[in-house]
């Protein structure tokens, strides 16, 4: 007697479509964590590309020197930020607005950021110096030049600003940024 009303998969059948997604599923989670990777990389140099253009900006909007500081800890954290008050530390808590910050009369702005927000990039300031500190003229716009570092598994990218007060970004292996 043929049962030809029932249709359904059997038990090998199931068994060899799961073992087929579990080996899919392993090969895709190393691409995968380099494809992470290259995006906290590439995001975390055009936030620190935007961060000092727009403190060039203004610089010149507002003719006031700006402060660019940068500050590395012994573990690898980091952290950077501007004001057009003085130099400002960016390891001082969020509450003090004086720190990384600025203000056109109404409230103040904080321009900050840390490594929590960037897990696995490094940053490092030319040099073996643990702190680095860059300044916009409030004429011209002109800078003290200085470049920036960042890199994990997926590469490096540099930040160089010119003495023009120009901020570029470049590659080593020029998959997002021009090649250096």
């Amino acid at each position: 007697m043929e049962d030809t009303g029932h249709s359904g998969f059997t038990l090998v059948e199931l068994l060899v479509t799961v073992a087929l997604v579990a080996l899919l599923a392993g090969m895709a989670a190393p691409a995968m964590t380099g494809f992470v990777d290259s995006g906290r990389l590439r995001s975390a140099a055009e936030v620190l590309i935007q961060e000092l253009r727009q403190a060039r900006n203004r610089a010149l909007t507002f003719q006031r020197t700006v402060y660019f500081s940068f500050s590395g800890t012994a573990t690898g954290g980091w952290c950077y930020g501007w004001s057009d008050h003085g130099a400002c530390d960016c390891r001082l808590p969020v509450d003090q607005a004086e720190a990384c910050s600025s203000s056109d009369g109404l409230r103040p702005v904080l321009h900050r950021q840390q490594s929590d927000d960037f897990p696995l990039v490094a940053l490092a300031a030319p040099g073996s110096a643990s702190s680095h500190l860059l300044q916009f003229a409030a004429i011209r716009g002109t800078a003290s030049a200085g470049s920036f570092s960042l890199s994990n598994k997926a590469g490096e990218v540099r930040v160089i600003v010119s003495p023009l007060g120009r901020v570029r970004g470049c590659e080593t292996k020029a998959r997002t940024f021009p090649p250096c």
